[in-house]
């Protein structure tokens, strides 16, 4: 994962990711990304580094954080290809 500028110049980047399926910003600007790859979701800052693994979760796919409650929702997919969309969850997380 990279930040460039408008030239394609790289400002910051973080490398220790698999999979970057879905990224969200938090209120301070910090990237909250579901890193389906390592099944866990990362809280890098603004400037791309790593601040710390929020969970450890099976199939993060989407995530929403609404600023204002300080909650994450996080949908995940089933490890079972062939399951049924019922059973696939939502969880919700206070990070506060």
């Amino acid at each position: 994962m990279s930040e460039v500028d408008s030239e394609g110049q790289v400002l910051s980047q973080f490398t220790d990711v698999r999979w970057p399926f879905h990224l969200s910003l938090d209120g301070e600007c910090n990237v909250l990304v579901a890193n389906r790859g390592h099944d866990c979701i990362l809280l890098l800052t603004s400037q791309l580094e790593l601040e710390r693994v929020l969970v450890d979760e099976d199939y993060p796919i989407r995530l929403h954080y609404n600023d204002r409650t300080a909650q994450l929702y996080v949908a995940h997919d089933s490890r079972n290809v062939w399951a049924q969309p019922q059973n696939n969850t939502i969880s919700l997380y206070n990070l506060r």
